[in-house]
């Protein structure tokens, strides 16, 4: 990918939530790019469990909720280099989960940040997992950042996935009713 489109990428805002929602449902994101944001409104059992888990755990992380550009980063935690953490409720979207914090490391090399490692927390089941980002993993997040931009392109959204994990999604009334 040359200079010309990385720019592009930035400029298109992506977030972390989107890089993880690309790997999850291309509708759920596009909804969410458009600015209808339900898990924050809805009432979504696991939705309220995930915010729990982020308020409560890790609280005497001293690098916590550090955000930049498009990028909100659960904490940071240095040993030589600098180390993303992500917290999550559950390793059900393992793949999404690992995606988005490729999508931290990345944005942090960006930024000229010596960063190629990460760590994902499910506290729930007490498991963590740890998270390298290699040369092929930089190339596979363009490619996926280049599908997330034409997906938002798309005057529409796509068809509804129709799986068995939308009936738990905060975005199912919308797309079901």
């Amino acid at each position: 990918m040359n200079s010309d489109q990385v720019t592009e990428l930035r400029k298109a805002h992506i977030t972390g939530t989107m890089v993880a929602y690309y790997f999850i449902c291309h509708r759920k994101l596009w909804l969410f790019a458009k600015g209808l944001n339900l898990e924050n409104i809805s009432g979504n059992a696991d939705v309220i469990k995930g915010r729990i888990l982020h308020e409560t755990r890790f609280n005497r992380e001293n690098n916590k909720e550090v955000a930049f550009d498009t990028v909100k980063i659960d904490f940071l935690h240095y040993n030589g280099q600098v180390y993303v953490h992500e917290v999550k409720k559950s390793k059900k979207f393992e793949e999404a989960h690992t995606w988005q914090l490729k999508y931290y490391i990345y944005m942090l090399q960006e930024k000229g940040v010596n960063c190629s490692a990460g760590v994902i927390h499910y506290p729930s089941s007490m498991r963590r997992e740890e998270v390298n980002f290699s040369p092929w993993d930089r190339e596979l997040l363009m490619k996926a950042l280049a599908e997330i931009q034409a997906v938002l392109s798309k005057p529409l959204p796509e068809k509804k996935a129709g799986r068995k994990m939308c009936s738990r999604c905060a975005y199912f009334d919308f797309c079901y009713i």
